[in-house]
């Protein structure tokens, strides 16, 4: 059976992290994060890939290839003017004609193998079959209703307080051909599947219980982080908790480290530093005297973290720079960004209510009273600034020292701080 991803989206949600790469190359712990998809595939046996791409589409081409560094072949379909989910899937009608079957997927679905293995399994009796995850908003997603396993309605986006149930399609589908002319007709891939419902096909509904995250809004990174830390668990030799370091390493005995921490090809730990597991630094990392590193901390390649820094639950994207005593919490640092001495990424409203997102002018709850900041590639923030919970900087800006970042900076832009003096004599 092969296997269709679809990795054409724009991932404007993701803005600004998806301003000069594809979301499907967005780096998860060293991996782009379409590689980690495609390592959970190849696990549950499939070796048939065709990749739906567009968007920058020759940065995926360059890394993946032929899939023959990966253990799968991948073939490519190019969707020319993106249009929507269903157009993606038109796009690759050629690439899967003569199998009677094929599985989809997204590029953005962080999950484990368990959760394929058991949409086929439910294939197996019945025409189709479609992944479902049970959430507490499911007027975000596409909701279903069931009788037994069967599915008998797909409602996207419903109203809050009209949703069939709390279950939601996951990513996650096995189609048969009749998929194409369904789509074809109705421009909707979820109105698709109502369809071929509404015409006799038996669709049934795989309730798996293990983790799953669709990575398409920025804090969803951080909640896709833990499902790769337990990955690379299970990829360890040893089944012990504990550090694993790469023989390039340079790692003091001044430094402490416990739990699971890997540590890349020549990186180096300077003495004082701590890092309580999980925690990843990739290669050529640079972890600074007395730093602190913890609860999932992830620092890309060339990561350099300074004197006496904290981060904490945060993606640091390659490049990024971090001044002495710096904190980072619950935020996201897209590739290259500077961060000067003293500075402070909040992650915790002052009045500890749930922290709220500016996405496409409306105001997104992330549904955590825990979420720092998201800083677009290549900006700088100077020494001793502060940014608020929840904002957003954009690519390639510049915020002053001492600010506090109270709300979003656009792309491209420089904030600065305009003061005033007021000069007295003083009296001999």
């Amino acid at each position: 059976m092969k296997v269709l991803v679809l990795a054409a989206g724009f991932g404007t949600r993701l803005h600004p992290l998806t301003q000069f790469h594809p979301k499907a190359m967005l780096p998860l712990l060293g991996k782009p994060m379409l590689h980690h998809v495609i390592d959970t595939l190849r696990d549950v046996g499939f070796k048939e890939i065709v990749l739906v791409v567009s968007h920058l589409r020759e940065q995926i081409r360059q890394y993946f290839g032929d899939g023959k560094d990966f253990g799968v072949h991948i073939s490519y379909a190019i969707q020319a003017k993106p249009k929507g989910e269903y157009d993606a899937v038109l796009s690759a009608e050629k690439e899967l004609a003569g199998d009677d079957r094929f599985l989809m997927t997204d590029c953005d679905i962080i999950t484990t193998t368990q959760r394929f293995k058991d949409t086929l399994k439910a294939s197996r009796s019945s025409d189709m079959a479609l992944s479902l995850f049970e959430v507490p908003n499911p007027n975000q997603f596409g909701v279903v209703d069931l009788e037994g396993e069967k599915i008998t309605k797909i409602v996207e986006k419903p109203p809050p307080g009209t949703e069939p149930s709390n279950l939601i399609v996951a990513g996650v589908y096995v189609f048969t051909e009749a998929i194409f002319d369904a789509i074809r007709k109705t421009k909707d891939l979820e109105v698709g599947i109502q369809h071929l419902i509404d015409e006799g096909h038996s669709i049934f509904g795989s309730h798996s219980t293990g983790p799953w995250v669709d990575v398409g809004r920025t804090w969803n990174i951080l909640e896709a982080t833990p499902i790769l830390f337990e990955r690379l668990r299970h990829q360890k030799t040893s089944r012990s908790q504990g550090p694993t370091i790469d023989s390039t390493a340079k790692v003091s005995e001044a430094a402490h480290l416990s739990g699971d921490v890997w540590i890349g090809p020549g990186a180096r730990v300077f003495p004082g530093a701590s890092l309580v597991g999980p925690v990843y630094v990739g290669a050529d990392a640079v972890v600074g005297n007395n730093a602190l590193l913890r609860d999932h901390a992830v620092l890309d390649q060339g990561v350099s973290v300074g004197f006496a820094c904290e981060v904490r639950n945060s993606v640091l994207m390659p490049g990024c720079s971090i001044g002495h005593l710096a904190f980072v919490g619950d935020s996201i640092l897209g590739h290259e960004t500077d961060i000067g001495a003293g500075v402070v990424l909040s992650n915790y409203r002052f009045d500890g209510t749930v922290v709220k997102v500016m996405l496409r002018g409306q105001l997104v709850s992330t549904h955590t009273d825990k979420f720092g900041a998201v800083i677009g590639g290549k900006s700088k923030i100077g020494c001793n600034a502060v940014v608020l919970p929840g904002r957003t900087i954009g690519y390639n800006s510049w915020v002053d020292p001492g600010i506090i970042v109270e709300k979003d900076v656009p792309d491209n832009t420089h904030l600065r701080l305009q003061q005033s003096f007021v000069e007295e004599k003083r009296r001999p």
